[in-house]
């Protein structure tokens, strides 16, 4: 049988690429299943200090399979959306830089899945969207947090109640995504710049993600102790030795993560 999620380690980076094409990469049970476990494999594993998530083919994600809805139960739909909610926790949460890499859908929970990460390079052909209005429903999976916090709550609440779809160009406008690539280059880039994350100092990069990502629940005075604290434990790395002496005699550093 064939896996709905594919593997790749190379470098320090693991590749976990949605594999669904039949049905744009549509998120299946199986999917989530295998991306709770792999996630959490990727966060224990030494060899693993960036992840990105892609799709197969031509597309990101077109969202949570279609089948079964409209026909469980309240109690169905509230276990069946439990895994999701983990997965989307497990990236957001996670110790280690995540990287979403965007081509043509990333519509619904694959919307999620993609700003739920560090960062989000795409395509020219990049769309994402936002349909849940049209059959019904409201956005999920965390597009009402992490929306508005990039958007603003009056365009996203424009685009959810529009049933929008957003361009490359608009998401890009709109801070959605960091950059875009042209479509041949994109996987090249996004695997040159998780590259060079990985390369980078681990720990330097881990507590650097932490500060910001809690940022917007603290306020200055808090941030600045939390700096403090982690500038404090970074001066006593040999990551921070190894990146002074190369300073000093102008060559690249090798970063161990210690």
């Amino acid at each position: 049988m064939k896996s709905s999620l594919k593997l790749e380690i190379s470098d320090q980076v693991a590749v976990l690429t949605l594999n669904n094409p039949q049905q744009l990469n549509a998120i299946t049970l199986e999917m989530r299943e295998e991306l709770l476990k792999v996630l959490s494999d990727c966060e224990k594993s030494p060899e693993v200090r960036v992840i990105v998530l892609k799709g197969e083919g031509a597309n990101f994600c077109s969202g949570s399979s279609i089948n079964g809805m409209g026909n469980r139960t309240a109690l169905e739909t509230f276990d069946h959306m439990k895994k999701m909610i983990e997965v989307i926790k497990r990236i957001r949460n996670m110790e280690k830089i995540v990287i979403s890499m965007v081509d043509g859908y990333a519509f619904g929970a694959g919307f999620s899945l993609a700003i739920a990460a560090d960062m989000v390079y795409t395509s020219p052909e990049a769309k994402f969207g936002l349909a849940f209005n049209k059959i019904g429903l409201m956005p999920d999976c965390g597009l009402s947090y992490f929306l508005p916090r990039l958007v603003g709550p009056h365009k996203a609440k424009e685009w959810i109640l529009h049933a929008s779809i957003i361009s490359a160009e608009e998401a890009k406008e709109y801070r959605i995504v960091n950059d875009i690539f042209p479509k041949e280059e994109l996987y090249s880039v996004v695997m040159e710049r998780a590259k060079s994350i990985a390369a980078g100092p681990f720990y330097a990069n881990i507590m650097t993600k932490s500060i910001i990502d809690r940022s917007d629940r603290m306020n200055m005075e808090e941030v600045l102790e939390a700096e403090r604290y982690a500038q404090t434990i970074l001066q006593q790395t040999e990551d921070h030795r190894e990146g002074i002496n190369a300073f000093r005699n102008k060559v690249t550093p090798v970063f161990m993560g210690k």
